[in-house]
């Protein structure tokens, strides 16, 4: 949880909306980050609205993945745009004339998270949407 939310919290822009969307002040969040203070679930839960990623490491470790249940209006995404976007970093970062060749560097990888997990979200939603399109009983799973 920790390095979720400090991952979020890496500039000093960032670090003022995690806090202020965690209603807290940069010393709040500090005494969090530094000092590992619990915060309350409605708090970490507040976290995830600056930082849609900010508890994916918690979720990782109990094999669970957050994927919202609603897009906000008007952000609804279809899969063409992330997985194109997605493909046309990883084809600039396997070009020849790239920092580490044909192979990524940790440096390129790092600049893909985003959009990698953005895939791996909506590739997953795509994946329980199947899951409840083939269950008899008629209910829907919670998680895949």
């Amino acid at each position: 949880m920790l390095s979720g939310l400090a991952r979020c919290s890496n500039t000093a822009a960032k670090k003022r909306s995690l806090a202020g969307a965690m209603d807290l002040s940069s010393k709040g969040l500090e005494n969090i980050q530094l000092r590992g203070a619990m915060p309350g679930p409605k708090r970490l839960w507040d976290a995830t609205t600056a930082c849609p990623h900010a508890l994916d490491d918690v979720a990782r470790l109990y094999g669970f993945e957050l994927v919202r249940s609603i897009q906000p209006a008007g952000n609804a995404e279809h899969g063409t745009l992330p997985i194109a976007t997605l493909l046309a970093q990883i084809a600039e970062a396997e070009a020849p004339a790239s920092d580490g060749g044909t192979v990524k560097t940790h440096k390129e990888l790092i600049a893909m998270e985003q959009h990698i997990l953005r895939v791996h979200a909506l590739t997953g939603q795509w994946l329980k949407e199947i899951a409840d399109h083939r269950a008899p009983t008629g209910l829907r799973s919670i998680h895949n």
